[in-house]
């Protein structure tokens, strides 16, 4: 079996509903959003676009699990927890 690493890149929108006194400055909103201080109202998945595949070693799978909740695991174990893609019917 082969593995693959695709990537992709995706938009979302997100939105924040923020009260403000009607005397306050709009830009206390803005920050408000940016300090975390407001929890999101609503979200909205625009697209995602394919940027790369490629089919990776045991080794590579390793290295990149560091990066993710699977550090620690065994390559067994990510293997075992890795979706098997459906061929295509065509």
């Amino acid at each position: 079996m082969k593995y693959q690493l695709v990537t992709t890149e995706a938009t979302v929108y997100a939105r924040y509903l923020v009260a403000i006194e009607d005397d306050q400055n709009e830009q206390d909103a803005v920050e408000a959003v940016f300090m975390g201080e407001v929890d999101q109202f609503d979200d909205e998945f625009s697209c995602e676009d394919l940027v790369d595949n490629e089919t990776l070693t045991d080794e590579e799978i390793l290295r990149l699990a560091k990066w993710t909740h699977m550090d620690g695991w065994s390559l067994n174990t990510i293997k075992e927890a890795t979706v098997v893609a459906e061929r295509d019917p065509v």
